[in-house]
């Protein structure tokens, strides 16, 4: 026991000594007591008078060093919300087909032809004056009594492009552009409490870091038809099984990310990539390392590992909601229904979802900060309510944090994680035909039909004009 103790502090130390940053805490502090020894013999009124009188010569300069970076947090926060102010986005119905054959892998690729449509600032210029941001696209599952219905949301100049990106591989789908649904929604608290309803929500954030990926849709697949499983059911489920006057949202906010991304978690990939070794005591009473096979299930995590860092991914914000009549309001239908949907997406070597419990409207006097529980829970259903509504991303800077905080309820706690198209396609995609939908969801029940045979491609005004005059 001595021996190893004595061992992992001989590790700490040999570790220590191979940063950098460890030689020049050294030699700072050997330079420090070389000039300590070489000062005269000085009282500590003397010390506080020296620092008091470097000070005033000085502040200034950390005057600057504290001001600038919170200047330059709100001047960033402002433009950014001009920014956000002059986008134009619309809401598309997803009318779904009678019968989908394709895979959530068709969905995958949708996704990767939208985050190519992603935007950053590119200089200064974008960056402060203009105050660009990566627009994020929104993708919902609304039941509306237990009517299911699919939205997109993108910028108006984009429309075309997004469902370009929908045709290209759900040929049988239409769009349909629809007023906002969200503003039929109770718009504050007291709207809500007036109309005699309650509401549940919450966001949905990943148990370890993003590296880390859920169980995807071809964990789900399976050659057997009988055996087949799309994860998506599992939601519909719940969804269909609200009453009437209720409503139940989800909503994904996803702004593609830079491919960089993957560099974040460098250092998680080089410790996984490392080989397995044992500590063997010698003969000689000493130990050594030698490598050993790695376990299957350590092969199966590098392989998840590198294969999520490998595709392109969006920052992403999930949120529900759940509203009703006092008279049937059940918050466990949401808090352990909803929630519990998500459980099957969890792999306990990898990764999983969880509530975020400092946003969830659910506040116990043994949380913290333990006082004022029941004006906490008020105000996060307040701001939970509207970020639905306005499909808010918490601003990027601190500062705008800061000032779109409340007393009661601080803007710090929403969080937005990295999640690759693979497992975004799993966790949204049009119902395969393995699916019971009905009555869930209104199908599409006519069918696209092709151009007619022997139609001119190329051709002068006349010859068209002929053409259908002989078809007439």
């Amino acid at each position: 026991m001595i021996k190893k103790s004595f061992g992992a502090i001989g590790d700490i130390i040999i570790g220590f000594f191979k940063k950098e940053e460890a030689w020049l805490i050294l030699f700072l502090l050997g330079m420090g007591g070389l000039f300590a020894i070489t000062l005269p013999r000085v009282s500590f009124w003397d010390i506080v008078n020296f620092i008091l009188l470097f000070l005033s010569y000085t502040w200034w300069l950390w005057f600057f060093l504290i001001l600038f970076p919170i200047f330059n947090s709100l001047f960033l926060f402002w433009r950014n919300e001009e920014f956000k102010k002059d986008l134009k986005f619309i809401l598309l119905e997803i009318l779904i087909p009678r019968e989908v054959q394709k895979s959530p892998q068709a969905m995958e690729q949708v996704l990767a032809a939208l985050h190519a449509l992603r935007n950053s600032p590119g200089d200064i210029k974008e960056t402060y004056y203009e105050g660009e941001v990566t627009v994020p696209f929104g993708l919902e599952m609304i039941s509306f009594g237990g009517e299911i219905h699919f939205f997109v949301r993108c910028q108006k100049k984009q429309r075309n492009l997004v469902e370009a990106a929908f045709f290209s591989y759900y040929q049988d789908v239409e769009f349909t552009e629809v007023e906002d649904y969200a503003k039929q929604f109770p718009q504050t608290l007291e709207d809500l409490y007036a109309q005699g309803k309650d509401m549940w929500g919450t966001e949905m954030v990943l148990a370890k870091p993003a590296v880390y990926p859920i169980k995807s849709y071809t964990t789900f697949e399976s050659e057997a038809e009988s055996k087949q499983f799309d994860p998506i059911s599992t939601f519909l489920e719940v969804l269909g099984k609200i009453n009437k006057d209720e409503i139940v949202g989800i909503q994904f906010l996803i702004a593609p990310a830079g491919n960089e991304w993957k560099d974040k978690y460098q250092d998680v990939m080089d410790k996984l990539q490392e080989p397995a070794t044992a500590d063997i005591e010698s003969d000689e009473g000493g130990s050594r390392k030698v490598p050993i096979s790695r376990t299957p299930g350590q092969y199966d995590v590098l392989e998840a590992v590198e294969k999520n860092l490998s595709k392109p991914a969006f920052d992403t914000m999930l949120r529900f909601i759940y509203m009703s009549p006092k008279a049937t309001y059940y918050d466990s239908f949401a808090r352990r229904g909803l929630v519990g949907a998500f459980n099957q997406y969890a792999a306990l070597n990898l990764n999983a979802f969880k509530s975020n419990r400092d946003v969830a409207t659910r506040t116990q006097i043994w949380n913290w900060p333990h006082i004022f529980p029941k004006i906490r829970n008020q105000f996060r259903k307040q701001r939970l309510l509207r970020s639905f509504i306005i499909r808010e991303i918490p601003p990027e800077t601190w500062m705008g944090r800061f000032i779109t905080s409340y007393i009661f309820n601080f803007n710090f706690s929403t969080k937005r994680f990295l999640m690759n198209i693979e497992c975004l396609a799993t966790l949204f995609h049009i119902p395969t035909v393995i699916v019971l939908t009905a009555p869930h969801i209104k199908r599409n029940e006519s069918k696209k039909a092709g151009p007619p045979a022997g139609i001119a491609i190329f051709g002068e005004d006349k010859e068209l004009e002929e053409f259908y005059r002989e078809n007439k």
